[in-house]
């Protein structure tokens, strides 16, 4: 069985393997636990027995190694496509694919065009500390960040060199306090998306992803291998950046 016909078999035959995944079943209890109809269950099984996905023994059907890796890369695929129309114009290499594994999607939509936004606040809201790169930096967002800092946020930030020019003439005094505060750093490399890694009781990441000047959505993760991805592009982002002076 090549790639092709093991996807279209765990399509066809999702809902049946993935029944079995968490404990074996005989046949008339699955036939029982899922919606269709008895012959195409017991053909389903034949199927995924055939391909090795899964075994029979004396408590019934059960996901073999093979069945149990297929099912699991086969769900986290088709979970991509949550946020597949967000990534498109991202370059391919941009981001580790283990980052996205498990993530939360977080949109705007016509009930709630600043949920995403929110989410973020949230995020630092709740950090200890805060590492972050950032293509762009909406004035309104200057008070809130600084308002966090305040209150006892530690933060260190990299802007590109063109966002660090604009706050330096148009908030100077602004700028000028949230350095007193946190690390800024400008960097003359470009910035596809932000980048957001927090510390704290429970420790997260965040892609923010734009469609011009306006966030487009949120990709938040706390799996290990999500925070350390987040943690080596903020670092590959500083150590090339130099740091911001107040004005």
């Amino acid at each position: 069985m090549d790639g092709e016909d093991l996807t279209e078999l765990l399509r066809l035959r999702h809902d049946v393997l993935g029944a079995l995944a968490d404990d074996p079943r005989p046949r008339h209890e699955l036939v029982d636990a899922l919606p269709d109809s008895k012959s195409t269950v017991y053909k389903g099984l034949s199927q995924l027995q055939e391909a090795g996905l899964v075994v029979r023994d004396d408590d019934g059907f059960r996901p073999t190694l093979f069945g149990t890796v297929a099912l699991a890369r086969y769900d986290a695929l088709a979970d991509t496509a949550r946020f597949g129309d967000m990534l498109a114009d991202v370059p391919g290499d941009a981001v580790d694919p283990a980052a996205l594994v498990g993530a939360t999607v977080v949109r705007p939509d016509e009930t709630d065009a600043e949920r995403h936004v929110e989410a973020v606040w949230t995020l630092l809201g709740d950090a200890e500390r805060a590492r972050a790169v950032a293509p762009v930096v909406s004035p309104g967002y200057v008070a809130r960040f600084r308002e966090l800092l305040d209150a006892g946020l530690t933060a260190e930030l990299v802007l590109p060199e063109s966002v660090a020019a604009s706050l330096r003439d148009e908030y100077p005094d602004e700028l000028a306090a949230i350095s007193e505060r946190a690390a800024l750093y400008e960097t003359t490399a470009p910035v596809p998306f932000g980048v957001l890694v927090t510390e704290g009781a429970r420790p997260q990441m965040a892609i923010e992803l734009r469609d011009g000047p306006l966030v487009s959505g949120l990709i938040t993760n706390d799996t290990p291998a999500a925070i350390r991805w987040a943690e080596a592009t903020v670092d590959r982002f500083r150590t090339n950046a130099v740091r911001l002076d107040a004005p």
